[in-house]
């Protein structure tokens, strides 16, 4: 499983219908830039060069994804498309800041909607190059102080 820590591609998540307990529409859009598919070829290709060299003959066996059928890059971008995941690691869903396509504000603090806050990763702007555990740490860290002093 591959993926990219810093995509240009954007996603979308959007509302379904009225009805709260209707699932939203999750469209993660992976390859929306073509940047982010040459990025994946490479590391795809040092992965297997790195894989492939005399360093891992001990412990090396058959290649298991993509396989060492898969050569050409048609096949290797169909592999691409079927097998890259987030990890799971979303940012970015409920924009901070002041401006019309705002969520929350610099506070946390939902806009038009008395007493409810954000704090996780959906507030980051930008996905972070590592896990984002400690990132959202802070992000409570930050709500938990602003909920002390009542901000």
């Amino acid at each position: 499983m591959f993926s990219a820590l810093h995509p240009h591609s954007r996603g979308s998540v959007r509302l379904a219908g009225a009805d709260p307990a209707t699932p939203p529409l999750i469209d993660p859009n992976y390859y929306g830039d073509d940047r982010d598919m040459a990025t994946m070829l490479t590391a795809l290709d040092r992965a297997r060069l790195l894989g492939n060299s005399p360093a891992f003959d001990f412990w090396r066996d058959k290649e298991a994804l993509p396989g060492p059928e898969v050569h050409t890059e048609s096949e290797l971008r169909d592999y691409l498309r079927r097998d890259t995941d987030a990890y799971h690691h979303a940012v970015g869903a409920c924009r901070m800041g002041t401006g019309p396509m705002a969520v929350v504000d610099p506070r946390l603090r939902v806009h038009g909607i008395d007493g409810l806050r954000v704090a996780d990763a959906s507030v980051m702007p930008t996905i972070p190059g590592a896990n984002t555990n400690a990132t959202v740490y802070a992000i409570a860290e930050r709500a938990a102080d602003l909920l002390r002093t009542r901000a």
